[in-house]
């Protein structure tokens, strides 16, 4: 049987299942606006609004207070969006390959989220089932 998380644990899931929410809603959402000053401009000024996350800055104390599960999660989760984040800023294939490339990134991505979404979600869950007075 899982142990339940602590309070600490379960703000820094909170906290990181935001970050990718939120991440991964610019990212899919935002697509055809990015794609489209892409194209017509050739400039990459705007990826890093885009990709704006703190995962990058979150302590290494704080990422072990996490499942092992979570922890494989982020790092799949964050592995795609590091390849997609370096494919726009490097590529020099044309507008529509890229807008191929992009789209495809973007459905890995998605099952990236979800299976990460899945693992923090199963670990705040334990948390409130052993909250619950039917628990026992």
């Amino acid at each position: 049987m899982k142990r339940r998380p602590s309070d600490e644990t379960l703000r820094i899931l909170t906290l990181l299942k935001l970050d990718a929410t939120r991440l991964f809603q610019r990212i899919k959402r935002r697509e055809a606006e990015y794609m489209q000053v892409f194209s017509a401009k050739r400039t990459r000024e705007h990826f890093p609004h885009i990709f704006k996350n703190r995962y990058e800055g979150i302590k290494i104390e704080d990422l072990k207070l996490c499942s092992e599960e979570v922890i494989m999660g982020l790092d799949s989760f964050y592995t795609h969006v590091d390849d997609l984040r370096w494919y726009l800023s490097h590529t020099e294939e044309m507008p529509g390959t890229v807008n191929e490339k992009v789209s495809k990134s973007i459905r890995d991505l998605e099952k990236a989220y979800d299976m990460l979404s899945l693992y923090i979600d199963a670990e705040i869950n334990l948390q409130k089932e052993e909250d619950s007075p039917l628990a026992g």
